[in-house]
């Protein structure tokens, strides 16, 4: 289903999604325009060589997915349930995974919710995760003091509540990746 490129892609992104939102509850705009760009590539690129001459298989419920992913997102984030990056990405995700992406949605909500019923355990992981990311950017800063890396927002005054939803959303898209 996926090329290796696109798996590479898709997993260093989740990577990168996984450690910034367990950090510093923030996923990158510029990472899902990335994406949003790459999948828009890709389909160019499928188009240009014939092979997308209709539809490409499971376009349509990727893109109806997207739009109920953004609409009833759009509604959560309002009720401050969700993050807007949170959304966003999975509405970009549901794209690339086509007719899977309501599977991508099921495991990603079991996912949550494993992770809500575990939440004790996971605000140690990320104490653990943040404070080991405050003494490496320390020891770095001596070697290069104009390396700027921010403080992760576990170990500020007021740490963030609820579940950082990109472990989630990563886990959900990682199992898409494994079946494809």
């Amino acid at each position: 289903m996926f090329s290796d490129a696109a798996t590479l892609v898709l997993s260093a992104a989740l990577i990168w999604v996984v450690f910034s939102d367990v950090l510093y509850r923030r996923i990158s705009n510029w990472l899902v325009l990335g994406l949003l760009g790459l999948w828009l590539a890709g389909l160019a690129w499928r188009l240009c060589q014939g092979e997308a001459a209709v539809w490409p298989k499971g376009m349509a419920s990727g893109l109806l997915t997207a739009a109920l992913v953004l609409l009833v997102g759009l509604g959560l984030f309002v009720v401050r349930w969700v993050g807007a990056g949170d959304v966003k990405l999975v509405a970009v995700l549901s794209l690339w995974f086509g007719d899977q992406a309501l599977n991508f949605l099921l495991i990603t909500s079991m996912t949550g919710g494993v992770l809500a019923l575990g939440l004790p355990l996971l605000r140690m992981l990320e104490l653990l995760l943040a404070r080991a990311v405050l003494r490496l950017s320390q020891g770095l800063a001596l070697y290069w003091p104009r390396l700027l890396i921010p403080e992760p927002v576990m170990l500020g005054s007021s740490a963030p509540q609820g579940i950082p939803y990109g472990l989630a959303i990563a886990a959900g898209a990682a199992c898409i990746l494994s079946l494809g």
